[in-house]
């Protein structure tokens, strides 16, 4: 045997030997997590990851690896090595205060209620000690976890597959405890909320925040411009709890409709769209960008609360007392993190994964998916306005002029739309929920309104009456005054209309807004109504009060659902406005935002929620009529896939100025015909050529937006002031293009 052939025996012996010792190294790390036959992670990264952490499961894509003393997890993308941590690595290079510190280097941070403190207390694993006990599974972990000094603590359970990161914790799970006499209650969870961090914009990306349609926020040093952080209720305010603040002035911000929070690293090419699957109704989406409350942190998160200390009112001008909420929210709380990597990770590959999830878990499940191109035409009936002798009616289009303003649409080129009657019942449109189906006389009675039904169908054009089954006018419907919905203190809510015929609104309890339109559902069915426009009901979420006792929020939830339900049985169902646990029921969507609320820290707006009900929902857009730019609107449409909704009347609006309606001040259909005629057009070609297909990619330079459709086709558009071209298609200002 040659000296050359010994050295190389020997060298292959030391490799096998070596090889040898760093499998059984690996299987000692790795004895307590679950066994799997897909390739280990690659030693590089697993080499940078700290020794605290244990491989706890693995999928295709990634690798879920803990640390059981605190809960804390890392996230890494098996195809590039890139980590998502969801706790500060090193956090004695910040100097923070003890609860902040606890909070971000604890995977999930409970809070609990002592006796009927009106703060809570953070039960961190930082701070307080605790007994955590871990079991692995097949495909993640669950952890039991104590807090004895107080009794308190909640099992969780992290799974990961394919597509998620799960992570839920059981509502029977919750321990409450009581000791030294005092009673300490669970009142609120966040679940890896800094899952993805960055810190002063060391990272390229952004955070997803759910406005409007979805914005940025994006990952750079911000020199603590910003003292205040994205934190907005889940379905809007709950009014049930918090005080509305009413003014004629005043534009809030745009409601969150879409329980989704995103972080995207675009150089490391990871990220997540968080999507909360329970809890939605009882949860915030908090995004704080660096600076914010003196933090050098950017990180988004949801947060869920079981049970509040709120102030109950002792008298009219006596004080209030601190009381805690009679009874616990009933939910389990199921939050997943659907994970992206390479090149899918962006907002738009997470819309699609978005897209996927809502496809798998049915949200789709009456959308109207065969309907062809249309647009959405809202008729104006009747309004009220007072007089010498009472109220009496404003016509502004009567049923007779909706079917001759239908017949010049048919004239001009428009082929589909898709009907909606507002203010068809005999009080108008400000007189409040329908109690019966009963047409106004002045707009031509049933007979009118049958005869007008028809004509829709002749002309092949969807037909749809609009009911709010939520506001209450107590002028109307004087004997459902009992019946108005009750803050959680008691005490009836109303608004000012700041109208000068009505002065005061309120709304219905939903247990009674559930009779209502059971009753109006099923006269409208038997009248031959085809289709029906939910609107209220859509954009309510709240606790309240009512037969004598505390009512949590998801109590109204799944009485909004069974009205929901109840109409997609008989009738072609379109939501207004409306809160994404309803969509299941709903053949189309529309008044969807346009943009987002202006927020100072936002970078910009992006269509995140027409992405997804791309190919699936049918999704109208904000009146045209009230738009500043019709321009840049109309370029919105096309971007987004999405149609186009007037609002028309046959008079003109001048004469709403004495009605509580007095707001509309452009609706003459005369003024709206040549413009719908021309977008209709435009846009019927754009959808035959994308027509079934959905969004796959969204992508911005500047003023240069391309958006790509799963057939191929690609949209380029220029929201600039001067030419630009992208993949050598030149577009000139405010145009756009479609390349098949």
């Amino acid at each position: 045997m040659s000296g050359r052939f010994k050295l190389i025996l020997a060298l292959m012996l030391a490799l096998i030997l070596l090889s040898g010792l760093g499998i059984a190294a690996m299987a000692e790390e790795t004895e307590d997590a679950p066994a799997n036959t897909d390739t280990a992670p690659a030693e590089e990264s697993a080499a940078a990851l700290p020794p605290e952490y244990k491989l706890a499961a693995q999928s295709s894509r990634f690798n879920l690896y803990v640390r059981e003393d605190t809960l804390a997890i890392i996230l890494e993308s098996r195809a590039n090595g890139s980590l998502l941590c969801s706790t500060v690595q090193n956090p004695d290079d910040f100097k923070d205060q003890a609860a902040w510190k606890g909070f971000y280097q604890s995977g999930i941070v409970m809070e609990f209620i002592e006796d009927v403190k009106s703060t809570n207390t953070q039960a961190d694993f930082i701070n307080m000690e605790a007994v955590v006990s871990v079991e692995y599974l097949e495909n993640g972990f669950s952890a039991d976890v104590l807090f004895p000094a107080y009794g308190v603590g909640y099992s969780a359970v992290v799974t990961l597959d394919e597509s998620c990161l799960t992570v839920t914790i059981p509502q029977d799970k919750i321990i409450n405890g009581e000791t030294d006499g005092h009673r300490y209650t669970v009142s609120t969870f966040t679940l890896y909320p800094f899952l993805g961090y960055s810190v002063l914009g060391q990272d390229e990306g952004y955070m997803i925040i759910p406005d409007g349609q979805g914005a940025l926020i994006e990952l750079k040093d911000n020199e603590k411009r910003f003292s205040s952080p994205f934190d907005r209720p889940v379905y809007g305010t709950n009014i049930g709890i918090e005080d509305t603040v009413n003014s004629r002035w005043t534009v809030g911000s745009e409601p969150v409709i879409m329980p989704v929070f995103g972080m995207v690293h675009t150089a490391k090419q990871i990220g997540f769209l968080g999507v909360i699957e329970q809890g939605d109704n009882a949860a915030r989406i908090r995004a704080y960008p660096n600076g914010a409350n003196n933090l050098n942190f950017d990180w988004v998160s949801a947060k869920y609360t079981y049970r509040m200390v709120y102030k109950q009112p002792t008298g009219p001008s006596s004080g209030a007392v601190d009381m805690l909420t009679e009874d616990t929210r009933r939910f389990d709380i199921v939050q997943h993190f659907l994970l992206a990597d390479g090149e899918d990770a962006t907002y738009a590959g997470l819309a699609c994964a978005w897209r996927d999830y809502m496809e798998e878990k049915g949200f789709f499940a009456h959308a109207d998916t065969e309907r062809p191109f249309d647009v959405e035409v809202d008729f104006l009936g009747v309004e009220r306005e007072n007089d010498v002798l009472g109220k009496t009616d404003v016509v502004m289009t009567s049923f007779q002029q909706a079917g001759e303003i239908l017949e010049s649409m048919k004239t001009d080129g428009v082929d589909h739309a898709s009907v909606v009657f507002r203010g068809w019942q005999s009080n108008g449109l400000t007189g409040g929920v329908p109690t019966s189906y009963s047409p106004a006389g002045s707009l031509g009675g049933g007979g009118g309104l049958e005869a007008l039904n028809r004509k829709c169908t002749g002309l092949g054009m969807g037909f749809s009456l609009e009911a709010d089954f939520l506001s209450l006018n107590t002028e109307t419907h004087p004997t459902l005054t009992y019946s108005a919905f009750k803050k959680i203190t008691s005490q009836t809510w109303s608004r000012p209309t700041f109208g000068p015929v009505y002065a005061t609104m309120y709304y219905l309890a939903p247990e009674r807004s559930k009779a209502v339109a059971g009753d109006t559902l099923n006269a409208m069915s038997s009248a031959g109504i085809p289709g029906v426009q939910l609107t209220g009901i859509t954009q309510l979420m709240a606790d309240y009060y009512y037969q004598n006792h505390y009512q949590e929020s998801g109590k109204l939830a799944q009485a909004y659902r069974d009205i929901a339900a109840l109409a997609a049985k008989d009738f072609s169902v379109t939501l207004k406005s409306a809160n994404a646990y309803l969509w299941p029921y709903a053949g189309a969507l529309n008044d969807l935002p346009v943009t987002g609320s202006d927020y100072a820290y936002v970078s910009r707006d992006v269509p995140l929620l027409a992405i997804a009900l791309s190919g699936k929902m049918p999704a109208y857009l904000e009146y045209v009529n009230f738009q500043a730019n019709a321009h840049k609107f109309f370029l919105r449409l096309a971007e987004q896939g999405t149609r186009p909704c007037f609002l028309l009347t046959m008079e003109d609006p001048i004469k709403l100025q004495n009605t509580n309606s007095s707001d509309i001040y452009s609706a003459r259909w005369d003024l709206y015909r040549v413009t719908l005629a021309m977008w209709y057009s435009q846009l019927k070609e754009l959808h035959r050529d994308i027509d079934g297909a959905s969004i796959v990619a969204h992508d911005m330079a500047g003023d240069i937006t391309r958006v790509t459709w799963s057939n191929g086709v690609k949209v380029y558009l220029n929201y600039g002031e001067t030419a630009g071209e992208m993949d050598g298609v030149a577009l000139e200002p405010m145009t756009w293009k479609a390349v098949n």
